[in-house]
């Protein structure tokens, strides 16, 4: 029990990270409406989607770091799939914004 808990804990970690990433990524890409540049708007997008990309990039790994711990500890999987769900979520939802933000310019 004690494995499986420490498993869903690095996953949980990884998704924290994801989030900080995305969450990043649209402040940088709305920060040119504080600053207010004029030609280097493009520059603010394109980092935001970026950071945004990165983010989604780095739940797909957490997400396979998390099934290979699990198969190498020969434990099984949860049967709800909370983790597949999360990643998928979290994947559309970073996908979603990214192409917000690269359509809002």
């Amino acid at each position: 029990m004690g494995d499986e808990l420490a498993i869903d804990r690095t996953f949980l970690a990884w998704l924290r990270t994801t989030i900080a990433l995305v969450g990043l990524g649209f402040v940088v890409a709305k920060f040119h409406l504080v600053t207010q540049p004029k030609d280097d708007k493009w520059l603010y997008d394109a980092a935001g989607v970026l950071l945004v990309l990165i983010g989604a990039a780095l739940q797909v790994v957490g997400y396979t770091q998390y099934r290979s711990t699990r198969k190498l500890l020969s434990q099984p999987q949860h049967r709800s799939g909370w983790a597949l769900v999360t990643t998928a979520a979290t994947l559309v939802a970073s996908l979603l914004l990214a192409i917000l933000i690269a359509g809002s310019t």
